[in-house]
Parts: structure tokens; sequence; C-alpha cells
């Protein structure tokens, strides 16, 4: 399954990574995260891209096609 979490309104602040955790106990073990935000906020996501990692996520970033920048995440361990 794949879970979307749509953060392209608002800013990417601590309300952001609050999203982010509440969104984390929905993914399991085979799902797939992708988190989307604005292109031009994508130098922003160093705190969701920590957030992941501390939680025991992988990550790929996927450059911006238009207006959107996704962040594919998986669990690392099963």
């Amino acid at each position: 399954m794949n879970v979307t979490l749509d953060l392209r309104t608002g800013d990417l602040d601590e309300r952001a990574v609050h999203r982010l955790l509440e969104t984390i106990p929905r993914i399991g073990p085979d799902d797939e995260l992708t988190i989307l935000v604005n292109s031009t906020d994508a130098h922003e996501t160093d705190d969701l891209v920590d957030e992941l990692r501390r939680q025991g996520f992988d990550y790929q970033p996927k450059g911006a096609d238009g207006p959107t920048y996704n962040i594919t995440a998986k669990r690392l361990y099963q």
C-alpha cells in the first residue's frame, strides 16, 4: 500500500514533522510513504528526512517534476 502525506500547503516546520509522526504508524512493513512538498520548499526538507531516519526509514528524494517535489520512504527493517 502507498500512503501519501501531502505537505504542499503550509510551512515545512514542526507542524509538518508532527504530521509525519502521526502518519508513520499507518505505514506497514511492506508499505511505501510518499511525501509531497512544493518544489520551491525542497531545500527545507531536512527535518523531515532526519525524522524518517530516526524512525527507521530509508528514503529516496525525487526531483521536482513541475511544482511538486517527492520523497519516497520505506521501512529499513521489515
